[in-house]
């Protein structure tokens, strides 16, 4: 049973993070059909960024989600930006 509570927030925020990134792609691909738009992924990197930082401080320990939640929001908004549209 803990090994439940362990894994599945690991896979249901994975699953989310990777249905994000497929949204964000096909997004992306029917905009530059239109126009071609200049711009990063900055928000996307935030939001799986907070996702996959909350899972990870979790399964560590739960009294520091505030501190994995704010790394992995930055870490996110690190990657976001350096990937272009």
């Amino acid at each position: 049973m803990d090994i439940i509570k362990i894994l599945l927030p690991v896979i249901l925020i994975s699953l989310l993070a990777l249905l994000t990134i497929n949204m964000a792609q096909k997004k992306s691909k029917k905009q530059s059909r239109n126009q071609k738009l200049e711009g990063n992924y900055m928000s996307e990197g935030m939001a799986i960024g907070m996702c996959l930082g909350m899972a990870v401080s979790i399964g560590l320990d739960s009294d520091n989600i505030g501190i994995g939640l704010s790394i992995g929001m930055l870490l996110g908004m690190v990657v976001g930006m350096n990937i272009k549209k």
